[in-house]
């Protein structure tokens, strides 16, 4: 048992546990009261297999005290490209807490642990959060900083005619190609493992269904992820060959049958082409991607890198 002093200057005895040490039903009333989702073991065992940046020990810590669930903290290590090289680095995830048990020094102590483990293996850690929520502010106490928001833009949709034709089509392979290649000037979380595509169907997320081959005269020339929202088409990813980028933004509109398209995780690579295309850009947001020094060693992250950073949808967590 261990003995930690919370946020609030209240003592508690909090045990820190891996998942398999927690019952289903604390998992799933957990994960209920922050994400609107059931859990199970039997699904953090499908993740493991599945996702390579997940430890074998599930990467989840869970604080007990008499017997009841207080809050959660997931661990992973996904590869980061920094200073132009592919490394290992830490993540935080799944980070939760009983709106019973807030302010209480659930998060704090469960934060601090995770980061003793991951200190093992990586310099950094990078999580994903909004402005808005309250563990912002922790975040920052803890020593995270902002280094990235994923810009997006968007249109009012105008009448076009395009010849390209969006095709239901499993894919994987040309979609990390497609991806990559569009990347290959950018650092942060942009390397797409091999197999993100199982990764994906193991969390349920992204949906992988969602995703979309665009075909022109018969010619693969890009992908995207999108699905109806309100009104309007919201593109959660998209690629496109060279010279295509244009082409494939007008497809979207001739397909769209909405008021707006709004375009997230926007490759910078194209912003000059989607500002041609009056689309307007958008960095001024509450989601955004921090990073902690895990070991003080400095500037690991260079200005460079800082820069440049950005990620894809499938390596969010």
């Amino acid at each position: 048992m261990l003995s930690f002093l919370n946020s609030d200057s209240v003592i508690s005895n909090m045990n820190i546990v891996h998942f398999d040490e927690v019952d289903d039903t604390d998992l799933t009333e957990l994960n209920l009261a922050c994400f609107n989702h059931t859990y199970s073991k039997k699904q953090v065992k499908k993740m493991i297999k599945a996702d390579r940046r997940m430890p074998e020990w599930g990467g989840e810590l869970y604080a007990e005290e008499d017997g009841k669930v207080l809050g959660c903290v997931g661990i992973l290590y996904p590869r980061a490209k920094i200073s132009g090289e592919v490394r290992k680095v830490g993540g935080i995830r799944n980070v939760c807490s009983r709106p019973s048990e807030s302010r209480k020094g659930v998060i704090k102590n469960l934060m601090g642990r995770a980061h003793e483990i991951m200190r093992e293996e990586v310099d950094v850690s990078f999580l994903m959060t909004s402005k808005s929520g309250v563990a912002y502010n922790l975040y920052r106490k803890l020593g995270y900083e902002t280094i990235h928001v994923p810009p997006r833009a968007y249109k009012k949709v105008e009448d076009r005619q395009s010849d390209i034709e969006f095709r239901d089509q499993v894919d994987p392979e040309y979609v990390r190609w497609m991806y990559m290649n569009s990347v290959e000037d950018f650092l942060g979380l942009v390397v797409r493992e091999e197999d993100y595509w199982d990764m994906a169907e193991a969390r349920g997320w992204p949906d992988n269904d969602k995703l979309k081959i665009a075909f022109k005269e018969g010619k693969k020339i890009g992908y995207v992820m999108c699905e109806s929202s309100r009104n309007s088409l919201s593109v959660k990813e998209f690629a496109a060959e060279k010279g295509e980028v244009s082409e494939l933004l007008k497809a979207l509109e001739a397909e769209a049958n909405k008021d707006y398209i709004v375009l997230s995780y926007v490759n910078p690579s194209y912003r000059k082409i989607l500002e041609e295309e009056d689309y307007s850009w958008n960095q001024d947001l509450w989601y955004r991607v921090m990073m902690k020094d895990l070991n003080g060693k400095g500037d690991i992250i260079s200005k460079e890198d800082r820069t440049n950073f950005h990620t894809g949808i499938y390596e969010t967590y």
